[in-house]
């Protein structure tokens, strides 16, 4: 366009148009032609994500929209964290197939065609949407980042969720080296392969949980009472506790059969190679309790 317009300038010269009032017509005549080249600005839509720091103003403006939702209540929003791995027992993928799919459902769902839809339909959050200049992709990261900041409050030291990630990754590379079809495993295998292939769901929740900045989870606990209506259930507890594996935190429990008796018949040494002997710390026995509860 720019080209076209110095190109007509030329003409209007070489036509003899070099009067004063020839040139002031040649000058308008580019302006507006030159106004016609300039684009639209573009729409500024950041979406935030989970790993970026949070700030003040963008809780205060969660909260301004929340608030104002009918009854104060939040539109249905997709769950935070995939759920541990169901399998069916006549599965006819192979194991290594089974932890593929495991890990690709445990990819964040959270912007999903189904949630955009859902929201786009609900006029007030749309309204207010508008009034915040904010679109429903805005929205969704803003309540994604304060969701998965919660999650990590639940967590003053890193050192479990390191933990966590690590020994769980060994677990899922061992998984994947099984080339067997799932359902021509014996029935007490495939049970410990699910067992094992929780390990998937735990390494997402503790690798989403490192991710997230300290700073946003103080933030968070800062406005927890004022926050605490407007979160996931999902996040008002340790995400970690229902899914502790419990035979490698706790150890093999073992179960009295007719054959043993009493208690006081049972003998074991320490000393034994056959015998296992750990213990539960005062966290894990704290954490087990109160789920239990």
């Amino acid at each position: 366009m720019l080209e076209q317009t110095v190109s007509l300038l030329h003409e209007f010269f070489s036509a003899g148009l070099g009067s004063i009032m020839g040139r002031l017509f040649a000058f308008f005549f580019c302006v507006v032609l030159l106004a016609g080249c300039a684009e639209d600005p573009p729409i500024f839509n950041e979406v935030k994500h989970p790993h970026e720091i949070l700030k003040a103003a963008e809780v205060n403006q969660y909260l301004k929209i929340v608030h104002h939702l009918p009854e104060q209540r939040l539109p249905r929003l997709p769950t935070l964290f995939a759920p541990l791995p169901e399998w069916d027992l006549d599965r006819e993928l192979s194991v290594k197939g089974l932890v593929r799919e495991e890990l690709k459902s445990n990819e964040s769902r959270w912007f999903g065609e189904t949630t955009l839809a859902r929201l786009e339909t609900h006029r007030e959050l749309k309204r207010l949407l508008k009034q915040e200049n904010m679109s429903i992709e805005q929205f969704l990261g803003l309540a994604e980042t304060i969701n998965m900041a919660a999650a990590r409050a639940h967590f003053e030291e890193l050192d479990d969720l390191r933990s966590i990630t690590r020994n769980g990754q060994h677990e899922i590379n061992e998984l994947m080296k099984r080339e067997e079809v799932f359902s021509s495993l014996p029935e007490p295998e495939q049970y410990e392969i699910i067992r094992r292939a929780a390990w998937v769901t735990r390494v997402n929740r503790a690798h989403a949980m490192l991710r997230v900045p300290r700073e946003n989870a103080s933030l968070v606990l800062k406005h927890y009472d004022t926050l605490k209506p407007y979160l996931l259930d999902e996040v008002l507890h340790n995400p970690l506790v229902n899914i502790v594996d419990s035979v490698k935190h706790f150890g093999l429990p073992f179960e009295e059969t007719p054959s043993v008796g009493f208690d006081a018949d049972l003998r074991w040494s320490p000393n034994d190679p056959q015998a296992v002997v750990g213990h539960a710390t005062e966290k894990q026995i704290a954490a087990f309790e109160t789920s239990a509860r």
